[in-house]
């Protein structure tokens, strides 16, 4: 029996393509004719909502060739805490231009600007993979990550700070990104993927 295809919830042009079983130039053209809402990324790459591929898809009678699959499918799932939207745009255009060029697996991502959030969601969400922001403003720093590698939902999780100057570096990480934040830096601090199996879910 074949293995299912995971489901990312944003879209290349080149992913799109191949779940809706046509070229990547169709699909280029399909978002230029106002057929599917795209938007660009800050690098120029055009990106889909999950939704609204599936919204056009259904309107289009375009088979779709996925399936829904349980949270725990092997889908990496990276939570970001940082005020700047830009540093969640950056790593999710790098994660998702991983995933094009065949890296294995698929990616989940969550975005909040500030910690209350953030504790809210490295419990609900039990991320793989965490991006803190070490410059955070009025925050304990050094007690966000105490928490997090204590924490028994996140203890196994990677955690990589986000800093100006990664000489600025003054707690507990297993890697430092700094800003402006690269995508092959955002490919150093995620690679190879973590062992899921090991972690708690």
């Amino acid at each position: 029996m074949s293995k299912a295809k995971k489901v990312p919830d944003v879209f290349s042009t080149h992913s799109a393509a191949k779940f809706c079983r046509v070229t990547p130039m169709t699909i280029i053209r399909w978002i230029d004719e106002g057929r599917i809402k795209a938007y660009k990324t800050p690098g120029g790459h055009r990106r889909i909502m999950r939704a609204d591929l599936e919204d056009f898809c259904r309107r289009s009678n375009i088979p779709m060739e996925w399936e829904e699959h349980a949270a725990d499918d092997g889908t990496v799932r990276v939570l970001v805490i940082d005020d700047e939207p830009e540093a969640a745009d950056a790593i999710l255009d790098a994660l998702v231009d991983e995933a094009e060029a065949g890296a294995k697996g698929a990616w989940k991502l969550e975005h909040t600007d500030n910690a209350f959030d953030g504790g809210r969601l490295l419990a609900s969400f039990r991320p793989h993979i965490v991006f803190l922001d070490l410059e955070l403003p009025g925050v304990d720093i050094e007690r966000v990550a105490e928490s997090i590698r204590t924490d028994p939902a996140t203890q196994g999780s990677r955690l990589v700070g986000i800093a100006a100057d990664r000489a600025l570096q003054q707690v507990d990480v297993d890697a430092v990104i700094a800003r402006p934040i690269a995508a092959r830096e955002v490919k150093r601090a995620t690679g190879p993927l973590p062992d899921l199996s090991k972690l708690r879910r």
